[in-house]
């Protein structure tokens, strides 16, 4: 009997700590994301988006001590990490104390979260470990969930709304919609403090607060001294800014629904709303009907009849994204970043049985990634973000949300402090905010659609960047270009990986990684002022030539057989760089020893004269870029860049072969691949693999499973990227070989004889074999390994190699080297 007891102690505490985030301060396990100075500093979390979010939840999934399921680890991030309506509160003596967290859950989003953590997605006693995120990633994520606005001036509002990028996204409101601004006379602030201090990207740019703030919460929270306050709980995607916590609700809310009776929510107390529902489905207050309950309510109590949705805004920049700045300060219930959450999370709720029927352990990081991807969707295409408009006006009805924003109104009144109180005209006031949000949808939010979506490139990166750094670029210039690599390649678990070196020595700043929150962590401001500033072209070459090699003979230990292109590439600001003959020399032996390399330059001042003997290519791998402080533009000033890491195919190699000694023939090995269906992948095969006329070296490429849509091979020797015949304009059909790949069959490639009549191997061009996914059906689950497969629908295949040799290109960069001199010559 005991024993019962004490279990069912030990449930009851475990159901208390699970609902530490509802309740009315600040949750422990939050408390030092508002205390310690380097986690209350934006700049040393990494930014707010969705492969960020995707990234850390991959992390938590990963964790040897978590073994829940989706619907499971969708409650445990509410309850663990989500706490909305967290807002400073200035001290009335203007000094903070140490016993005293000048912190509390008091904005309007904690009365909803409140009930849905309690009445409407409750927890079954379980709870995450505490080792399970560092710090860093704690705070970042319950950023990201979280949703509260911070009205405090700031000193940064004349340049609010001044980023053109977010702006094009956006259409000026409808005429009828209200979006009423109230005007106020400036008062006076004071400096900031530790508690209230909070730093946009500009690490000068200090946020200020205004000590006779009115510690009223109705008006703090309508009359806030910024003209253009921070909204928390947003995360950038490719389809508009969203509120991250509202998804997540809406997930798992759908994956268990409930309906709960209104006499529970609202605590027992006689409802004055005689003929509303009393009832409500757990989905739509996490979703649409939380929010739009919360406008109905404050608004209405100010005596407003038409009800306004929607407030839009943009993050402090086009790439180095860590708050997002609403353009009004007024009727902030239901902004645009909430709308598209509660959408986004009212889809997929809507839809979660059929997709754990489809795939029942389908992770919620797969989820996410494959709902926020360019193509294919959710075992369906048309469910993606880029749909959100036209799905919304198929699975949404009218009525129901009327009787659901009515209910859970009702519900929220019994619960919420208010300015007054609404005695008739619920009705009323529900159906305007319902219009009102339906006209804005489909008017106001013009956000990518899934034709310009799909427009894009068909190909993924897959490469390992090693990004070589010189520090006397500003961080608030070089860090936005960073972030956009780091997001261009798809750095993370099933992608790309980053490495960030110094050009003064070569040594290592961040160690590579496959995870971009890790990479924001460690790249911060600190960091990169503790890097020495200058180029050593000379020292930089001979460490990294090390650093290479040493990646060479883990690639051999592991029997590493292909997967990842290389590319290193040199961001450089300062003025003349000195390119000796030792530094060429560096150059020679790295080309030499890693002939899969691709080296790149990018400097902000024409460099070519010094830099053209150091590259395979002169014309396309010196790059100038012309970046500002503002960080805007990034993208453009970038596409040549990005371009050219593209063009830089997959690797298919002989593992054996690090260049150091000839190490004769591979012999017979193989790896798996995978790719999305509507995708298309490229390798190279260098000639130091296949240079000696070896007929038994041969490339192989079979189907690894079945699985809906085809795959067609293709293979070239002077087409870098080729596809099946006719799809390259201007090239000529007999230059690619294509076929397609059955389930039971394989394509072969032979390269005996490849090199013939070319003298060095520097002289024969590699063996370039691209393989596409031609069909788009995506809605069975035909790779379920989770540890190897992006997606469900991925399509696996299997490269084999057999008998490549190891030759070296040692005589290749002389005669390359002679080559330019004579076509320099031939030119003057």
């Amino acid at each position: 009997m005991y024993q019962y007891v004490a279990l069912a102690i030990f449930c009851m505490l475990r159901g208390a700590n699970a609902q530490v985030t509802a309740q009315a301060n600040v949750a422990p396990d939050l408390r030092e994301c508002y205390t310690n100075p380097i986690l209350l500093d934006r700049n040393n979390l990494p930014p707010p988006s969705i492969q960020t979010l995707v990234d850390i939840i991959q992390k938590i999934e990963d964790h040897p001590n978590v073994n829940v399921d989706l619907r499971m680890l969708a409650v445990l991030l509410l309850h663990t990490y989500r706490q909305d309506g967290i807002e400073y509160h200035a001290p009335e003596s203007g000094t903070t104390s140490s016993s005293v967290l000048p912190f509390a859950p008091t904005f309007h989003a904690f009365y909803r979260h409140r009930l849905l953590l309690t009445k409407l997605i409750p927890n079954n006693h379980q709870a995450l470990p505490n080792d399970t995120l560092p710090s860093t990633l704690k705070c970042a994520l319950h950023h990201m969930l979280s949703t509260s606005v911070d009205a405090r001036v700031r000193g940064d509002e004349n340049t609010c709304g001044q980023n053109a990028e977010y702006r094009a996204l956006r259409t000026p409101r409808a005429a009828g919609v209200a979006d009423d601004v109230e005007v106020f006379v400036p008062v006076p602030s004071i400096e900031d403090t530790e508690y209230g201090q909070m730093r946009q990207f500009n690490p000068d740019a200090e946020v200020q607060f205004n000590v006779n703030s009115s510690p009223m919460r109705s008006a703090r929270q309508l009359l806030g001294e910024s003209t253009c306050p921070i909204l928390d709980g947003v995360i950038h995607t490719s389809w508009g800014a969203t509120s991250a916590g509202n998804v997540i609700a809406g997930i798992a809310a759908g994956a268990e629904l409930q309906t709960v009776s209104l006499s529970d929510l609202t605590k027992g107390s006689v409802s004055t709303y005689e003929n509303v529902q009393q009832t409500v489905q757990n989905l739509y207050p996490a979703t649409l009907t939380g929010d739009l309950a919360e406008a109905v309510l404050i608004q209405g109590t100010r005596a407003r009849t038409e009800i306004t949705v929607g407030s839009s805004g943009n993050f402090n920049s086009s790439q180095a994204r860590r708050f997002f700045m609403l353009s009004s300060r007024q009727n902030v219930e239901m902004t645009d970043p909430e709308i598209r959450g509660d959408i986004d999370g009212f889809i997929l709720g809507n839809r979660m049985n059929n997709i754990l029927q489809t795939f029942s352990t389908l992770k919620l990081s797969q989820l996410l990634d494959m709902y926020y991807s360019p193509r294919n969707g959710v075992f369906d295409a048309s469910v993606r973000a880029c749909n959100r408009r036209d799905l919304t006006t198929a699975i949404l009805s009218d009525n129901a949300l009327v009787t659901q924003t009515e209910s859970f109104a009702a519900a929220l009144n019994a619960n919420m402090l208010l300015s007054g109180t609404i005695t008739t005209g619920l009705t009323t006031l529900v159906t305007s905010a319902i219009r009102n949000f339906q006209s804005y949808t489909q008017s106001n939010m013009n956000d990518l659609t899934c034709s310009i979506t799909e427009s894009s490139s068909d190909i993924r990166y897959r490469t390992n960047l090693y990004i070589v750094l010189d520090a006397t670029w500003p961080y608030a210039t070089i860090y936005p270009a960073i972030s956009y690599l780091v997001d261009s390649i798809e750095v993370g678990k099933f992608g790309s990986s980053v490495t960030l070196l110094s050009a003064f020595d070569g040594s290592v700043v961040v160690n590579k990684t496959f995870s971009p929150s890790d990479f924001y962590s460690e790249y911060t401001l600190l960091k990169h002022q503790s890097m020495m500033s200058g180029v050593n072209l000379e020292t930089a070459y001979t460490n990294i030539r090390n650093i290479m090699q040493w990646s060479l003979q883990n690639e051999t230990a592991s029997n590493y057989v292909g997967g990842n292109s290389s590319v290193l590439l040199f961001l450089l600001n300062s003025g003349s760089i000195q390119n000796n003959q030792a530094t060429f020399e560096q150059a020679r032996q790295l080309n030499e020893s890693v002939p899969d390399l691709r080296v790149l330059f990018a400097t902000s001042t024409n460099q070519f004269d010094n830099l053209w003997n150091l590259v395979r290519d002169m014309h396309d791998d010196i790059h100038v870029i012309s970046l500002t402080s503002t960080g805007v533009n990034v993208a453009n000033i970038l596409a040549s860049v990005t371009n050219r890491i593209l063009q830089a195919n997959r690797r298919i190699i002989n593992p054996l072969c690090n260049f150091e000694f000839n190490a004769g023939s591979s012999g017979i090995k193989q790896f798996d691949d995978f790719i999305d269906p509507g995708y298309i992948q490229f390798y190279a095969v260098s000639p130091n693999y296949f240079f000696g006329d070896n007929g038994n070296s041969k490339i192989r490429i079979s189907r690894s499973t079945a699985g809906a849509g085809t795959l067609t091979v293709c293979y070239s020797r002077t087409i870098v990227q080729p596809r099946r015949n006719g799809t390259i304009i201007g090239v000529d059909d007999n230059l690619i070989t294509c076929s397609d790949l059955a389930s039971s069959s394989n394509v072969e490639i032979n390269l005996q004889g490849a090199c013939d009549g070319y003298s060095t191997i520097g002289s024969c061009p590699p063996m370039y074999i691209s393989i596409q996914a031609v069909a788009s059906t995506t809605s069975n689950a035909v790779c379920t390994d989770t540890r190897l497969c992006r997606f469900p629908y991925n399509l696996r295949y299997t490269v084999q190699i057999e008998d490549l040799q190891c030759f070296s290109s040692a005589s290749s960069i002389g005669a390359s080297v002679v080559a330019m001199i004579v076509a320099v010559f031939l030119m003057f």
